[in-house]
């Protein structure tokens, strides 16, 4: 709370409460995307076995990396689109729907490209149901326009329909899971939670616009500005997902199982900081260029402590939290890896403060790009050298490096364009 009440100083009574709302309606999103599933990681860490999980992570990976293709950006684009021109339903309707027929045509691309690689690729093709089932994430998060909601401000029902989701999907798990053998329903219950979510959320949003069909040339605009936000999404995915994936086509699905069990874990606490950037985000992009600067000045400080308090925790306490929430030899072995991903939880909170809130904020989206193009590049070529090296502690190394990098750069870009804003009121 008290970092929220950092930017009440230059909120309205009304934005004050649009903000709060958003807020907490996306911490209890959050809650629902990363809680819910980690109530579910131990219990198929120890009904699967370590590699049949990595397996079914293995396959997230690769359904990530087809999710941000499809998403190409329109996640902060798309937000900012719908955010200036809500007041104007048609407008509203234009974007949405030149957003969604952009996002089905590179859905149908996706899974063709998905379909060619577990029919050719024989490390695919041996466990091709389980990729082919994974997809149907990629579906839901096509079909489900967080970015709309989030644009309006109504962040209260896509929280809803997402604990829904969620929900069933846990309920699923407990009951239907009971083997090693149950592997292959994993993604298919995964996906099943992600499709329904979809498809009413798709439903729901066009509850807020008057039916109108966009032109080709603002089908065409939003296509260009967004290629840039694309690039930098993949280029974060280098960096994320790319990490479980290149261990499991280099150490195995046992190591790829174990590594992605603490990342699942990492991301939780990563992801505390989302909320926050995405209930201020419409709003921010609304202020002059001088206001941004001095809200991210505002939150930089009481972001680091928190994170930095949150390290101190995991640092101290990995072996224990490990042996709490997996209770497996061989997770808890490499609680060093854990204890080095831990440092993560420092560099992101400030990373993302940057490139996730102020350059979409500011519409510098090619700087966003570089600087992520160059973090996932440099975890890319870096990882594919250490892994062979130093296995899984090379890939938690280098990830962690990665996102230290991705600060300074974002600083530095952060300092050099502040520099050149002046205050108007001077």
């Amino acid at each position: 709370m008290k970092l929220l009440n950092k930017v009440y100083t230059v909120l309205g009574n009304r934005e004050k409460k649009v903000v709060v709302q958003n807020f907490f309606s996306l911490v209890i999103l959050q809650g629902a995307n990363y809680i819910l599933p980690l109530l579910i990681l131990p219990y198929l860490v120890r009904v699967l076995g370590t590699e049949k999980f990595g397996l079914v992570m293995f396959a997230q990976s690769l359904a990530l990396f087809l999710t941000v293709f499809v998403d190409f950006g329109f996640n902060i684009s798309g937000t900012r689109e719908i955010s200036l021109a809500r007041k104007n339903k048609e407008k509203t309707s234009q974007i949405f729907f030149a957003i969604m027929f952009i996002k089905l045509g590179l859905l149908l691309l996706a899974f063709a490209i998905l379909y060619i690689i577990v029919n050719t690729v024989t490390r695919f093709s041996i466990d091709a149901q389980v990729y082919l089932f994974s997809f149907g994430v990629v579906v839901g998060q096509a079909f489900f326009p967080v970015w709309f909601f989030q644009g309006i401000e109504k962040m209260k029902f896509v929280t809803f329909i997402n604990i829904l989701a969620k929900g069933i999907f846990t309920v699923l798990v407990f009951f239907m899971v009971k083997s090693e053998a149950d592997y292959f329903k994993v993604p298919i219950y995964n996906s099943l939670g992600f499709v329904i979510s979809g498809l009413l959320g798709f439903g729901l949003s066009f509850k807020y616009f008057k039916y109108k069909l966009p032109t080709f040339n603002l089908v065409k605009r939003l296509l260009v500005e967004s290629f840039s936000l694309f690039v930098s999404n993949f280029a974060t995915s280098l960096y994320t997902a790319s990490n479980v994936f290149i261990l499991g086509l280099f150490s195995g699905n046992i190591i790829a199982g174990v590594y992605a069990s603490m990342e699942k874990l990492i991301l939780a606490v990563k992801n505390v900081y989302v909320p926050l950037y995405q209930a201020l985000y419409p709003w921010v992009a609304r202020q002059n260029d001088y206001q941004k600067k001095q809200i991210i000045n505002k939150i930089m400080p009481p972001i680091f402590v928190i994170s930095t308090i949150i390290t101190l925790v995991i640092l101290l306490f990995a072996k224990s939290i490990l042996d709490i929430v997996y209770d497996d030899i061989l997770i808890t072995s490499y609680a060093n890896v854990f204890r080095i991903l831990s440092f993560i939880s420092m560099f992101s909170g400030l990373n993302m403060l940057y490139n996730m809130l102020y350059f979409p904020a500011i519409k510098r989206y090619k700087v966003r790009m570089n600087i992520l193009i160059f973090g996932g590049l440099f975890n890319m070529i870096v990882n594919l050298i250490f892994v062979h090296f130093y296995d899984i502690y090379g890939i938690a190394t280098i990830v962690t490096l990665t996102e230290l990098l991705l600060v300074f750069t974002g600083h530095y870009y952060f300092k050099k364009l502040s520099n050149q804003i002046s205050n108007p009121a001077i």
